[in-house]
C-alpha cells in the first residue's frame, strides 16, 4: 500500500536527509529527496506527491517558500516542517500559513513515522469526500474541468449558477477549449436535465437547411415535402438547443432566431399557423461578438438576447499550471498496449509546458494520446511528442496578453492563424486538417470562404 504513497523531503542536511530516505523507504514509501528548495520546486514542477517533508531553514528557497509552492501546485498534498530548537516559533508560523506539522530536529523517526501516517490519514479522508463529491458532480459533468486555475475555479461556479437561472447563456471561448462541453454541463445541472440536448452547428448547414432544420416546413411546402416536419425547436420540448458558432450564422437567419428567442413561437416553412415552442437557448462562439456587432455582421439586438448570462472559457496558455495537472488526468484516462501506466520524463513535461497550445485542451489530450500509442516504455520521453512543440511559444500566441499587439487579437484572428497552420502542416488537405482539429470538413470550408472574403489569399498561402 505505502509503494501508492508519494512523498517529497526537502532538506540540505544531507545526514539528515539520508537518514530520512533511507527509514521511508524500509517502510516501502515512494519517495524523492531533494537538497535543497530549487531542487525540490523543479521536482514538483514535474511529479505530483501525496506529502512533503521540509526542512525549515535553508539557504536560497526556505520551507516556507517550498511549502508555498507546493500549496500552489498540489493542494490536497499535506507539509510537515522540520526545523532546529531555535527556530519553533517560526515553525508555528508555518503552520498557520498551511504546515500540517513540525518535528524539531534532531529528528525521532518513530515520531517521524506516526506523524506521516496521521498526515496520510487525513490526506485520504480528504480525498474520499471529494471523490464523493466528484462522483456526485461526474453525473453533471463538471468534473472533466480538471484544473485550479482561477479562471477555471470562476468557470466552474458561474456554471454551477447559471444552469438555475434558466436564462440564454452565451459560452465565448477558442477552438478546442470545450465550448460543447460546457454547454452540456450547463444542461446537466439545470431543470431541464432530463430533457433533450440538441447541439447545432450553425456553420456546417447553408442558410436553407438552417431554417429548415430548426424551424420545420409544412406538407408541399416545397417540391420534395411530402409530408410534415418538425423542426429541432420543436422536437427538443422543454429541452436545451446549443446553437455552436453562432457567429457564422447569416444575418437573414438572425432575424428568425431572434424572433423565436423573444416570442417562443414560431412558423413552419410553408405555414400559416404559429406554434409555441418551449426550450432553452445556449450558444457558443469563438469570435467577438460584440466587435462583430460593430462591424455589422451581427445584430446587435440577438446578442443582447443571448448575453443575459456569459461563461468565457481561458485558453490553455493562459492557465499553464494546469498543464501538469492536465498531463496526469490524461494519463489516466487511456489505456496503453501493454496496460501499463506511463510516466512522463521531466524534459518531456517541461516541453509540454512551455508549449502554447492553439488548439488548447483538445490539442493536449491528443498529444498524451499520440504518445501513449507510440511509448513502448514506461516513461514518455521528448522523443514521443511532436516536434513542433519545441518551438518558442512567441511562434503562436504570446504568453501574456498585457501590452502585447498580437495578444489583443480577436479570437476570430488566432483561430484563423491555428487553422492555417494546421493546414500547411498537412500540404492542404482539408480532410486531414478538419480530423486534428476536431471539426467537421464543411465547418472548415466555410471558415476558409470567410477568410476569402476578408481578402485573405489561401492558395498563395500554400505556394509559398
Amino acid at each position: 500500500m505505502n509503494e501508492n504513497i508519494r512523498i517529497l523531503v526537502v532538506d540540505d542536511e544531507i545526514i539528515n536527509l539520508e537518514n530520512i530516505r533511507h527509514y521511508l523507504m524500509k517502510q516501502g514509501y515512494s519517495l524523492q529527496v531533494a537538497e535543497n528548495g530549487y531542487v525540490a520546486i523543479e521536482l514538483m514542477d514535474n511529479h505530483l506527491f501525496d506529502l512533503v517533508i521540509t526542512d525549515l531553514k535553508m539557504e536560497g528557497i526556505d520551507g516556507c517558500q517550498v511549502m508555498e509552492y507546493s500549496k500552489q501546485k498540489m493542494p490536497d498534498a499535506e507539509v510537515i516542517i522540520m526545523t532546529g530548537y531555535a527556530t519553533v516559533n517560526s515553525a508555528v508560523e508555518a503552520m498557520a500559513r498551511g504546515a500540517y506539522y513540525y518535528l524539531p530536529k534532531p529528528i525521532k523517526l518513530h515520531e517521524l513515522k506516526a506523524l506521516i501516517d496521521r498526515a496520510l490519514e487525513k490526506n485520504m479522508l480528504r480525498r474520499e469526500v471529494s471523490e464523493l463529491k466528484q462522483q456526485i458532480m461526474a453525473k453533471k459533468g463538471v468534473t472533466q474541468f480538471v484544473g485550479h486555475n482561477k479562471d477555471i475555479l470562476k468557470l466552474k461556479d458561474d456554471i454551477t449558477t447559471f444552469s438555475q437561472l434558466d436564462c440564454n447563456v452565451l459560452i465565448i471561448g477558442e477552438t478546442g477549449t470545450g465550448k460543447e462541453l460546457v454547454a452540456r454541463t450547463v444542461h446537466e445541472l439545470s431543470s431541464r436535465s432530463n430533457k433533450r440536448f440538441m447541439p447545432i452547428n450553425c456553420a456546417a448547414l447553408s442558410e436553407e437547411l438552417v431554417l429548415n432544420e430548426l424551424f420545420g416546413h409544412e406538407k408541399d411546402a416545397y417540391t420534395g415535402a411530402s409530408q410534415i416536419h418538425r423542426g429541432l425547436f420543436e422536437t427538443v420540448n422543454g429541452g436545451v438547443i446549443l446553437l455552436d458558432e453562432i457567429g457564422e450564422m447569416p444575418l437573414i437567419m438572425q432575424a428568425k432566431m431572434l424572433r423565436v428567442l423573444q416570442e417562443k413561437k414560431l412558423y413552419r416553412i410553408g405555414g400559416t399557423k404559429e406554434i409555441p415552442v418551449d426550450f432553452r437557448a445556449l450558444a457558443a462562439t469563438n469570435r467577438n461578438l460584440e466587435e462583430e456587432v460593430m462591424h455589422k455582421r451581427f445584430r446587435q439586438d440577438l446578442y443582447y438576447r443571448l448575453n443575459i448570462a456569459t461563461l468565457h472559457i481561458p485558453p490553455l496558455r493562459h492557465r499553464k499550471e494546469d498543464i501538469q495537472l492536465l498531463v496526469y488526468h490524461f494519463l489516466g484516462k487511456y489505456p496503453t498496449a501493454d496496460n501499463h501506466v506511463k510516466t512522463i520524463s521531466s524534459d518531456a513535461m517541461q516541453m509540454l509546458q512551455n508549449y502554447d497550445y492553439p488548439g488548447n485542451v483538445r490539442e493536449l489530450e491528443n498529444i498524451i494520446e499520440r504518445a501513449l500509442a507510440i511509448c513502448r516504455g514506461p516513461t514518455i520521453e521528448t522523443s514521443h511528442l511532436p516536434q513542433n512543440l519545441g518551438s518558442s511559444p512567441q511562434e503562436n500566441y504570446p504568453q501574456d496578453s498585457k501590452g502585447s499587439e498580437q495578444a489583443a487579437k480577436s479570437l476570430h484572428e488566432n483561430e484563423r492563424d491555428y487553422i492555417l497552420r494546421i493546414l500547411k502542416s498537412v500540404d492542404g488537405n482539408k480532410t486531414k486538417a478538419s480530423k486534428l482539429m476536431g471539426i467537421d470538413r464543411v465547418s472548415l470550408w466555410r471558415k476558409l470562404n470567410k477568410y476569402k472574403e476578408e481578402g485573405l489569399d489561401i492558395d498563395l498561402l500554400f505556394r509559398q
